[in-house]
Order: C-alpha cells, then structure tokens, then sequence
C-alpha cells in the first residue's frame, strides 16, 4: 500500500510577547520558558501522525513578533498551509491591532487559501468583569469569519485542541480537494484523537452570542503541571505586563538568549534535511513545481541562519560589556 505523505506548514503570526512559542512548546510537549526570550527570526519545529495510509508532518514556524530583532520577511507568508493569529487576551486592543494591520494584509497577500484561526492566549490572566470589553475589541478588530479560540499556554486550556482542529480542518479541505487520493483521512484523524467532530469544535467562541458564563466554559484550565510565569515580570512586587526585551539585561538572560538561538540553528537544519528528502520523493512530473514552491523557504532560512549568526556575534558582545560593567561595580 502507497503512503501518502503530507507536509503541513503552520505558523505561529502575533505581537512579540502573545506567547506564541510557549503555545508551540506546549503542544510538541516541550517545557514552556520561565522567562520571556524573544524569538529571533523563525523557529521551525514538527510534529508527526501515522494513519493509516498516511504519513502527516505539522512542520510549526514560530516567528518572532519583536519587530526590532525581526524584520518581517515575506516568505514567512508564503506557501502557508494553516496560520495562527495570535493575540493576548489581557491586552487584546494592541495585539489585535497589530494583526489587524501587519499579519493579516501579509497573510491575505500571499497565502490566501490558508486556513486561519484566531488566537487568543492568556486566558489565565482574563477576569470575568472584564470579558464584555474583550469581546468588544475582538469584534471591533475581528473582521473576518475565520474561527476564534481562547487558550492558555500556562494552563494548558484549548492549545492541544486548538492543533487538533485545525489539522482536522485542513485534512477535511484535502479530502475534498482530493477525494480519489485521501478519501476519509479526516474519518482517520478523528479515530486516532478518539474525538468526534463535535468534540474538536467544542473551544470555538461564538461572538454573537458569548457572555462571561460561556466564556468561562471556554476557557476552563487543564492543570497537569505548575509553569513559572513566563508572560509576566515582576517589579516592586507589582505584575505587570512584559516589557521589549532589550540588551541591558543580565548575562543569564544573554545565555538563554542565546541557547534558544542554537536550538533554533538545529531545527531549522532539520527542517531543511526534511526538504530534500521531499524533493527526493516527487515525480519527476511535478519536480519543478515542487521546487518552486521549496525555493522561498530555503531562501528564508539562508536570510533567517545569517540573522540567527549576527545576533549571536552581537550578544556576546552585550555579554561581555556587562561583565566588564559588573567588574568595574566590583
């Protein structure tokens, strides 16, 4: 029996600081960050299912929202497969704002067959007498018809079936579109999550007729596992919300930086590695399209590897400068 592969791109899109990677870590069971690190250029990650007769890889890019470490490189909107856009619950006026004007012209422009959903993170930070001026920006700044979701990285609300959705969304368009060729994967997927179709759906907020009651169903916490708040800081015992990351930080913070930049280098050399192996597996009838299609993530990680090198020469610059400053203290 022929294995069909499939290759799905995901892309995490939002303001710096929504927790988009901790939304990605979450879901590939990774640990979430203990502290905000900003991503630099693009983190590509994966996630594998084996059906029956076919072989799904979810390759995940979590692209850095920070504009001032990451400027926005239109392949990250090219050939997108699912997009999510996502936004911080306890500051949705900003962050909506910023999909509203930056990611969703982008998306539209050069993926717009994707399928896209509506993110909003930090349901922990989210309290009800606060609700009705949440969905007042979210249908203020909230156009469209792509579905809404609340989840909370930290408490694990909704992410897990967030990504089961949405493959579940895309698998059923492929069938559609190739009924001949994938006839009842989306049947096969539902059987593997031992879920129905009802149950998948279940997270979506209906803004027409949510209230504080409703959304507090949505949005009700999994703990499995205590997370270190990694969306926000703590001054004079005040929470607050994160501030931009900057460089007049301390060397851990400098460190850390730079082992999420290294890890990064890895998975995205695998994501490349994944790329030829494909190009191996097509036919020669459809090899140049197929390369065509590969050309401008390739060009990207060239452009996101020389990004990744410079900031990393720059930090330890910064590293050393505050060695010598915490000496000269000494």
């Amino acid at each position: 029996m022929l294995i069909s592969e499939i290759n799905i791109k995901l892309v995490l899109l939002g303001y710096w600081g929504v927790g988009k990677t901790s939304i990605a870590n979450f879901f590939l069971r990774k640990d979430i960050p203990k502290m905000y690190i900003p991503t630099i250029g693009s983190n590509i990650m994966r996630k594998e299912y084996i059906l029956k007769d076919s072989h799904i890889r979810i390759n995940i890019w979590d692209v850095g929202g920070q504009k001032s470490f990451n400027p926005l490189n239109p392949v990250f909107f090219t050939n997108i497969d699912i997009a999510f856009l996502v936004f911080d619950l306890s500051n949705p006026r900003e962050t909506l704002l910023e999909i509203q004007k930056t990611y969703f012209p982008n998306l539209k422009e050069n993926s717009p067959e994707c399928i896209i959903y509506l993110i909003g993170n930090k349901a922990d930070l989210l309290k009800p007498e606060s609700s009705d001026i949440l969905i007042n920006n979210i249908r203020q700044y909230h156009k469209e018809e792509f579905p809404v979701i609340f989840t909370s990285a930290k408490n694990q609300a909704n992410v897990l079936e967030a990504f089961d959705l949405v493959i579940y969304d895309f698998l059923e368009k492929l069938e559609i579109e190739n009924s001949k060729q994938f006839v009842g994967i989306s049947s096969q997927f539902l059987n593997l999550l031992k879920k129905t179709e009802e149950d998948l759906k279940n997270p979506i907020v209906d803004l027409d007729r949510v209230d504080s009651s409703i959304l507090e169903k949505k949005i009700t916490p999994k703990i499995t596992k205590k997370v270190v708040d990694s969306d926000v800081y703590k001054e004079n015992g005040v929470q607050s919300q994160l501030e931009p990351f900057n460089f007049q930080q301390s060397s851990l913070k400098i460190d850390l930086m730079k082992s999420n930049i290294i890890d990064a280098f890895s998975n995205n050399l695998i994501n490349i590695e994944n790329l030829i192996l494909d190009l191996k597996k097509t036919p020669i009838d459809s090899l140049v399209e197929k390369i065509e299609d590969i050309t401008g993530d390739l060009s990207h990680l060239k452009d996101d590897f020389e990004l990744k090198l410079d900031m990393i020469l720059d930090l330890n610059n910064k590293r050393k400068k505050t060695e010598d400053v915490n000496l000269n203290k000494e």
